[in-house]
């Protein structure tokens, strides 16, 4: 996908760099933006500030900017530790919960298109005025940030049935369960109440993240979720535990991005969680899918992360 040609144009008069050069550098910050987004990582280069709600080092950041007597850094692309201090958070939650800003975005941008460090400076005009677009309005209300969406879900579960290797990577040596050897259909084996599984793999040796004859029961969703992805995924798993079959039965989320409270439920359940980011589908989409997707949406679906007024929400919490 690309961005909008208005976009494009306003980011061209600022700063004067032909429609080629604009058009490609902005495509590529846009997608950089959504799979951090997605793959739950906060987005702080104002005027663009996109996290969840509820993620304890952005709150943070927003607590201090509240108290009217500190401003946001010029970048939060530091050092764990340095965050940690600043924010005067523990460094595990700082880890568990990363930030990037303007030059944490701009340097995974130059990295995407080769571009050599003599340019950075050219392309850091490029992105600041890109940035810019989502200035607030007069009112004070911050322009909204979209999130590219994706393929349908029958889209993606082929493309990882087809690369089961990328799990295989995660520590998983899997494959699709079968009616002849397993007893269970890898794809919409059905439970006796009628529900269905997303897919269903069984464990061929002993590895990481399983024994020999374990199974792993996976949900896909390819928008961002709220916790009613998180039961179907459990349903899913107890059903097949019911089912008393030999080995145990695992279970994995995979999502473009999930809410805070999902994220501590597969904690407490010891589910495993993999973003469509983490696992390459975006880009893949991006250098070769010719679709231009539509989002869709089920009963889990929450929206994505919005732009924040910082200057609102500093306001607000005084």
């Amino acid at each position: 996908m690309a961005e909008s040609d208005k976009v494009i144009k306003v980011v061209m008069k600022a700063t004067g760099d032909n429609y080629e050069k604009v058009s490609t550098f902005t495509a590529v910050a846009h997608e950089t933006v959504d799979e951090c987004l997605t793959d739950d990582i906060s987005v702080v280069a104002p005027p663009l500030v996109i996290g969840r709600l509820g993620c304890p080092v952005l709150d943070r950041l927003l607590l201090r900017l509240g108290d009217g007597q500190w401003e946001l850094p010029e970048s939060v692309d530091v050092t764990e530790a340095e965050l940690a201090e600043t924010l005067m958070l523990p460094i595990e939650t700082v880890a568990r919960y990363p930030l990037v800003g303007r030059f944490g975005l701009l340097a995974r941008c130059m990295d995407r298109l080769m571009i050599a460090d003599a340019d950075a400076e050219r392309y850091l005009r490029i992105l600041d005025a890109w940035l810019a677009v989502f200035e607030p309005d007069n009112d004070g209300r911050p322009t909204p940030y979209s999130v590219w969406p994706l393929p349908g879900r029958d889209a993606f579960e082929g493309w990882l049935l087809a690369r089961l290797d990328i799990l295989h990577k995660q520590g998983y040596s899997v494959r699709l369960a079968n009616q002849e050897m397993d007893g269970v259909r890898g794809q919409q084996h059905m439970y006796v109440d009628g529900r269905r599984a997303d897919v269903v793999l069984r464990f061929t040796a002993d590895c990481e993240k399983g024994s020999s004859e374990d199974w792993l029961v996976l949900e896909n969703k390819t928008t961002a979720v709220g916790i009613g992805a998180l039961d179907q995924l459990a349903l899913s798993v107890d059903w097949l535990r019911a089912e008393s079959r030999p080995g145990q039965v695992h279970g994995m989320l995979i999502a473009d991005g999930l809410s805070l409270e999902v994220e501590r439920g597969l904690r407490e359940r010891s589910f495993e969680y993999h973003s469509m980011a983490a696992l390459g589908y975006r880009r893949w989409v991006r250098l070769h899918s010719p679709l231009k997707p539509e989002l869709t949406r089920d009963a889990t679906t929450i929206s994505y992360p919005q732009n924040l007024s910082v200057r609102t929400l500093a306001a607000a919490l005084r």
